[in-house]
């Protein structure tokens, strides 16, 4: 290949990529207006006010029948700025709290308001759970019970109770107070039917909890809710990782070098 030739294939590519960032965003318009706005209800709101949009009693308030969301700059602003209570719908207080979703784009945002105005939420299932069982869901949340589809276990990221510091990772969360911050065992169970962080949707895609973990796992954090949070964990992979990493670089610099000969030295070993 000549060198114009590289220079105009090199060329074709740059332009392609200009096309991709600048051009397709501008130019789907079509593509966002098809966007399914139920789809991202379920991946990212479902958890807490319910695919039928009741919300869950004292905890979430319901999205049905709700004046507030006509306000389409409102429902924005919730979304991606988050709410905090105390707020009052259809005549009941609730007091939590809304992390905002960042994660969603604005054709998303969009998508997701025009379905929680339209008020067409899928019909109510049977969701009362059995009682869960606090040690099961310890068990579960520390690996030691598997999950019916093959899910991770809480202890992979996240820290509770007295698992906590060296006994395991902080990627995640401390999860010790999780009933108190979603205001109780229910509340717990439902979000967990969706889990609400953006993180954790990749991992339980295809491997949703079964309903009686939910109720088992959401009873554990409900009998562990008195205790204090972990205050500055260490990462025993971090920690474990950085070690190593030292270790390593130790040896690299205690190993005996041997100098390879120069091109001057080949010259006087033929002489």
């Amino acid at each position: 290949m000549t060198r114009a030739m590289r220079l105009a294939s090199t060329l074709a590519v740059g332009l392609s990529l200009v096309a991709a960032v600048f051009v397709l965003p501008a130019g789907s318009a079509e593509a966002q207006d098809e966007l399914d706005g139920q789809g991202v209800y379920d991946s990212n709101c479902s958890a807490c006010h319910q695919p039928d949009g009741l919300g869950v009693p004292d905890t979430f308030p319901p999205l049905s029948g709700n004046p507030n969301v006509q306000d389409t700059e409102y429902v924005r602003i919730v979304i991606t700025e988050g709410l905090s209570g105390p707020i009052e719908v259809l005549g009941v207080t609730y007091d939590g709290v809304m992390p905002p979703i960042t994660n969603l784009a604005d054709a998303e945002v969009a998508a997701v308001t025009a379905y929680i105005q339209a008020d067409d939420f899928a019909e109510a299932g049977d969701t009362e759970l059995e009682p869960g069982d606090p040690s099961t869901g310890e068990a579960i949340f520390l690996g030691s019970q598997r999950l019916e589809n093959a899910g991770p276990a809480c202890v992979s990221c996240h820290t509770a109770a007295e698992y906590q510091g060296l006994n395991g990772p902080t990627l995640g969360p401390d999860l010790t107070d999780l009933a108190t911050r979603y205001g109780g065992e229910d509340a717990v169970a439902a979000a967990l039917s969706n889990p609400p962080s953006a993180t954790m949707q990749p991992l339980f895609e295809g491997a949703p909890l079964a309903d009686q973990e939910r109720a088992d796992l959401a009873a554990y954090f409900e009998s562990i809710s008195d205790e204090q949070p972990a205050v500055g964990n260490v990462d025993i992979m971090l920690l474990g990782g950085v070690i190593g990493a030292a270790i390593f670089f130790a040896l690299m610099l205690l190993a005996p070098r041997s100098r390879r000969p120069g091109f001057a030295d080949q010259l006087r070993s033929r002489q």
